[in-house]
């Protein structure tokens, strides 16, 4: 996925990480990492996400369940597997006792973040990337503006 993250993302999700007994965060979309900060290697965090993903496809094959929470416990570790919508949260912590808690904090967390994950996906036309992939106007004429029959560009000069 793309390396530039919005920042005020990633600082939403590293104060997540803060809360509770929490030792590491997966945030994806649809089988794309966004966002890991699991104390694995990527393909560790890649294959968890396949797992989830093949998990919740299982559960839902008969077509009447629709299942937007797992909650798998092992030794000295649990993972809490949030969907919402096309995004999944994925929060390893050690505290049994906190995963409700856990699942409040991450379902506000997905709830309030939907705008910033759009902004990810889907970035605006003045950013980095845009910017360089525009145009340049074209000729430019002896007072340093495009011609008047350059295109839909209507520029306005600072001297009337």
């Amino acid at each position: 996925m793309a390396a530039s993250i919005t920042p005020s993302l990633r600082s939403a999700l590293e104060r997540l990480k803060h809360a509770g007994s929490v030792n590491g965060l997966l945030l994806c979309w649809r089988r794309q990492i966004l966002i890991n900060l699991l104390p694995f290697e990527e393909f560790r965090a890649e294959r968890l996400l396949q797992v989830i993903h093949d998990a919740r496809a299982h559960f839902a094959s008969g077509g009447d369940r629709d299942v937007t929470t797992f909650w798998f416990g092992y030794e000295g570790v649990f993972i809490l597997a949030l969907f919402h919508g096309e995004c999944l949260l994925v929060t390893l912590h050690t505290h049994a006792s906190e995963v409700d808690f856990l699942r409040r904090a991450g379902l506000t967390f997905l709830d309030d973040t939907q705008l910033l994950v759009q902004t990810l996906l889907q970035p605006s036309p003045d950013d980095e990337i845009s910017r360089e992939e525009t145009q340049p106007l074209g000729q430019v004429g002896s007072d340093g503006l495009p011609p008047e029959g350059s295109g839909p560009t209507k520029v306005i000069p600072r001297k009337a």
